[in-house]
């Protein structure tokens, strides 16, 4: 591959070798093919330099502009026609109804001091009323882009020339799930951006044969780089649909794979889970999944069944069990720091209590009839530009194959640090272990390295410690969804509080859950939760349960335990039924409070 110094050459170099070629094609329904968007190299260039000549008459080279566009073509015209014009883009996506959502885009927006904010028409009302809300100071201007996509080809923007960039220019801040008042913006450079998708296409085995599709929303980095951008430096289709589409049909995702002719495509675990459970026999027949070559899971935890279960289910479909793979990575690292170019993703089975003392070992099989494993599932292996080490947090000690420790990555696609944030950047970027090798990022993720194969199994700021012991909320949230078939399609948070007693702090176990039951049941299917987590864990807990749709997820499905945490504390959790031990009812609820509380605030959905 050329060795180009920004994305934008390798972008122009595919714009004059292929100018023709389908570049991007969106669809906001893959069952009806007659609503599709489709741009070429060319059209997709000129598109994006006539926005980028009007955008740079209006905002300085190097100020930000919030990208607010709703699923559609727009997004990357806008995206592309920010780097043209020198603009640091700020992806994000566009308000909405929800309080927080609104919130946090807020401080968003005055975390970057954007001074541009570029929609598209069909949000632009929703954009104007949130920007009037929101009292940006110092926001000059909210541009629409005119640009329609129906217009007839340009020449292009006569007189007018791209501002100067190099590797070092700051192409777009990735803004990630912190709190909604201190939000964290990654600063990805353009020798980043190149670096990430030049290894994305090596590690994952990505060639001029491959199209890449899927729902991934655009603002959201595996979406924005593994779908959209990667595919325009190698010069192949990129094919989208919006993310709301797949969670309303999830068929229409398989749809888009066996009808657009799509080899690739990303997706989080609960997406697998979601078309396991959703996806109709009737609908199942309809499909032909042969011509997938590799699925990425990524984003959130891999769960073994889910993976197993997907590929029985699609099976009959032509889904071959090598096309189900996994990924690992995250915006500080711009986007990809494992994979694997073809599936099965690895599994193995471990010792249950070995791995809560922070070793890996493998599990026979009486270990594994007797319920004393635990199944992980590999997220791939990495290449020379990207480096990966398990350390101790503490010591900062390198840790042998086989250790729990935490992940640390180094490379050129490791970020300079968050914007304007020293602190937080010093929590994180810059670290050398502990015999002063190195340059690495501190990831927070914990997991080990068996041969050159990723095991994740949790985060630091996650981990469950009680007597002694680590736990993974993961797991615990996977036991309660077994319990009962109210709790199955909910997802759940498990966290600890602390309260204080006679010996100092303690940390209490709380799992919060979604539950479809009819009130007369909550009562039974919340004893039969801490049951469980007695019974299976030694675990004494608190157990509430919410309505679906409850339960605190970012954009790309992964649950904001820490939100569900603070909400738990301040009495914000819309509860449906609790039930408490002594020493968190006395220390979070009023002394009045019953110890097993039931909703009376409405039904619940009875079990489908």
């Amino acid at each position: 591959m050329p060795d180009h110094e920004t994305f934008l050459d390798a972008l122009s170099a595919q714009v004059q070798g292929r100018p023709n070629h389908p570049a991007l094609v969106f669809t906001a329904d893959p069952t009806r093919p007659a609503s599709d968007v489709r741009l070429s190299y060319a059209q997709l260039d000129t598109r994006a330099r006539l926005l980028a000549q009007r955008l740079s008459r209006r905002v300085a080279a190097g100020e930000r502009a919030l990208l607010l566009y709703p699923p559609g073509p727009d997004f990357l015209i806008g995206f592309l026609g920010c780097l043209y014009a020198g603009v640091i883009a700020v992806p994000s996506p566009p308000p909405d109804g929800f309080r927080r959502q609104r919130e946090r885009l807020t401080g968003i927006g005055r975390d970057a001091a954007v001074t541009a904010v570029l929609t598209s028409s069909p949000a632009a009302a929703a954009v104007r009323e949130w920007m009037t809300e929101s009292e940006l100071t110092g926001c000059a201007a909210l541009l629409v882009s005119d640009v329609e996509v129906g217009e007839p080809d340009e020449t292009g923007p006569a007189g007018w020339t791209p501002a100067v960039i190099d590797s070092h220019t700051l192409a777009f801040l990735q803004y990630t799930s912190g709190s909604t008042h201190h939000p964290k913006g990654v600063q990805i450079d353009h020798a980043n951006l190149l670096s990430n998708c030049r290894f994305f296409i090596a590690i994952m085995g990505i060639t001029r044969a491959d199209t890449v599709g899927g729902w991934l929303p655009h603002y959201h980095d595996f979406g924005l780089i593994g779908q959209l951008l990667t595919p325009l430096v190698l010069g192949v289709t990129s094919v989208s649909m919006p993310a709301v589409a797949f969670v309303k049909r999830p068929v229409a995702w398989l749809r888009l794979i066996s009808d657009y002719g799509v080899t690739f495509s990303p997706a989080p675990n609960f997406a697998l889970d979601l078309c396991t459970r959703r996806i109709s026999d009737e609908q199942l027949a309809g499909l032909d999944l042969s011509g997938w070559r590799l699925i990425v899971n990524g984003s959130e935890p891999i769960r073994v069944s889910t993976l197993r279960d997907f590929t029985e289910r699609f099976a009959p479909a032509g889904l071959r069990p090598e096309t189900v793979g996994s990924g690992y990575g995250l915006a500080e690292a711009t986007l990809c720091v494992t994979g694997a170019p073809s599936g099965p993703a690895a599994t193995a089975s471990f010792l249950s209590e070995e791995l809560e003392r922070g070793r890996a070992v493998r599990a026979g099989a009486e270990d594994i009839t007797a319920g004393r494993s635990r199944d992980l599932a590999s997220s791939g292996s990495t290449r020379e530009s990207v480096q990966i080490l398990i350390v101790d947090p503490r010591s900062r000690s390198v840790l042998p194959e086989g250790r729990i420790g935490e992940i640390w990555v180094g490379g050129p696609s490791v970020s300079r640090g968050y914007w304007r944030n020293p602190e937080a950047t010093a929590l994180a970027f810059g670290f050398s272990t502990a015999d002063g090798e190195g340059e690495y990022l501190r990831t927070g993720d914990l997991g080990l390295l068996e041969g050159d194969e990723l095991f994740v199994t949790g985060r630091i700021k996650e981990l469950l410690i009680m007597g002694g012991r680590n736990l993974y909320p993961q797991d615990l949230e996977a036991d309660v969804r077994s319990v009962h078939d109210s709790l199955a399609r909910g997802v759940g948070a498990a966290f600890t509080v602390e309260t204080g007693s006679s010996e100092g702090p303690q940390a209490n176990l709380v799992v919060v859950h979604e539950c479809r039951s009819a009130p007369e049941l909550l009562d039974t299917t919340g004893a039969a939760v801490k049951e469980m987590l007695g019974r299976d864990h030694g675990l004494a807990a608190s157990v509430v349960l919410v309505r679906p749709n409850t339960v605190p997820r970012t954009t790309s499905g992964k649950i904001q335990r820490a939100l569900a945490r603070d909400l738990f504390i301040t009495g914000e959790l819309s509860v449906q039924y609790e039930t408490l031990t002594p020493s968190v009812r006395r220390r979070y609820r009023a002394p009045a409070a019953d110890l097993a509380r039931p909703s009376t605030t409405g039904d619940l959905d009875p079990v489908a």
